[in-house]
């Protein structure tokens, strides 16, 4: 059975400190490392316009007050607006300064500040948005910011990491690569670029920016772990084991990754190491559904009956439905390969068929063996990958030394991106 990636397009995050998406269970991996980081007045703002009638009373001025403003002076607000900005109601008011500005008149030195301005605030609002789940008005805000000022990197990559969340992974990866002409050091950018690519089959160029991404943050525990996927996607099973276990040397305590090396280590017939994973996965992570799946297609499949248990089978196949719901095929798949171990072949069609329906065009041909198979009353077995000698974490236990690291996760929604 492949390896699944538990949180599937895991994405590495906006540019500030908000909540993950798709899924994540960390905080934005790239806060902002300025608070207010509005771009600078580095021009004269000029004198500032008064009423033609000097003489005019205080209250006549205040029923005049769009006269008693000049351009210049809304964008001069905007920018003592922006320094104290944290809500999306100030972020709101900046824009509204910045485009009364405009209107008023302003010189076209003024004017390209102002776009400047316009942009970090729908940038601003657009992650405030985000962070309460508004995706729809994270997106419109962020695709504003981009048109304000076509070289503002953060809210680019805040695009990319919205219009991968819709699905839109063309043009997620367009915004990611641009974000990565205009700042090459900006780790997350090649993340993210690299979960699209493999969410398109793209495994080889997903390694490379997944490879650079680790250059640039060497702790980066999430981005070893997809590596790994992609190395088992293109057979490398060894170097999938070698990054599974790099990230655990970076987070000991990564249920996920001890999954993963669970699942590659049972592909190529190393059951009793691939349990060794699980199990302590599930000592870290007892609510993980994706290792119950693990454990109960490992005990109904294997072809070695020592590890064969039709029950313990059912009971993971079982739970693992009950924590993660039975929307998956793959856990489907494994409640009827459970079934057909414990002899139960009429429960083990029907959960298989209904693996089947929920995508039948596109659902593997492997299926439609299995349900044929259980259709003859016989349990499936399956057969581990051959490899020229044992991967190192067949012969050796996993890291138990724990180690104190900052997380570079999504900070999306692990946003995820949300980034199995």
């Amino acid at each position: 059975m492949e390896t699944a990636r538990i949180g599937t397009a895991r994405m590495a995050g906006y540019t500030v400190a908000i909540a993950g998406l798709l899924g994540s269970t960390a905080a934005a991996r790239a806060a902002d490392p300025s608070a207010h980081d509005a771009p600078r007045v580095l021009f004269n703002t000029g004198p500032t316009l008064r009423p033609a009638n000097r003489a005019a009373t205080d209250g006549q001025a205040v029923a005049r007050g769009a006269l008693a403003r000049s351009g210049p002076d809304c964008i001069k607000q905007a920018y003592q607006r922006s320094q104290s900005a944290q809500t999306p109601a100030d972020y709101t008011s900046v824009v509204t300064l910045c485009q009364e500005g405009i209107a008023l008149g302003v010189t076209e030195e003024t004017r390209t500040y102002a776009r400047q301005l316009l942009s970090w605030a729908h940038n601003r609002r657009g992650e405030a948005a985000a962070a309460a789940g508004q995706d729809a008005e994270a997106l419109r805000d962020f695709d504003t910011a981009v048109q304000y000022d076509k070289t503002r990197w953060r809210a680019l990559h805040n695009r990319g990491v919205s219009r991968a969340l819709a699905g839109q992974y063309a043009e997620a990866i367009a915004d990611f690569s641009r974000t990565i002409e205009l700042n090459p050091q900006f780790a997350n950018a090649y993340f993210n670029r690299a979960e699209m690519r493999y969410e398109l089959g793209q495994f080889a160029a997903a390694i490379e920016d997944y490879t650079r991404a680790l250059q640039l943050a060497p702790d980066d525990s999430a981005a070893q772990n997809s590596r790994g996927h992609a190395y088992f996607q293109l057979g490398a099973y060894r170097a999938a084991i070698s990054d599974f276990t790099a990230a655990l040397a970076i987070s000991p305590d990564n249920a996920a990754a001890l999954t993963n090396r669970g699942d590659v280590l049972a592909e190529l017939g190393y059951y009793a190491e691939a349990l060794r994973d699980y199990h302590q996965s599930l000592s870290i992570d007892k609510r993980l559904g994706r290792t119950h799946q693990s454990i109960a297609w490992l005990v109904a499949t294997c072809p070695d009956e020592t590890y064969r248990d039709a029950q313990l089978a059912l009971s993971a196949a079982r739970r693992a439905i009950e924590l993660d719901g039975d929307s998956s095929p793959r856990y489907l798949d494994t409640l009827a390969a459970a079934y057909a171990e414990a002899g139960n072949f009429r429960e083990a069609q029907q959960a298989m068929q209904q693996a089947i329906d929920m995508a039948p065009e596109q659902a593997p041909e492997h299926y439609r063996k299995r349900l044929a198979l259980y259709a003859q009353a016989r349990p499936y077995r399956s057969v581990p990958k051959q490899v020229a000698a044992p991967p190192v974490a067949a012969t050796s236990p996993p890291p138990s030394g724990r180690k104190t690291v900052q997380s570079a996760a999504h900070a999306v929604p692990d946003r995820t991106r949300p980034r199995r």
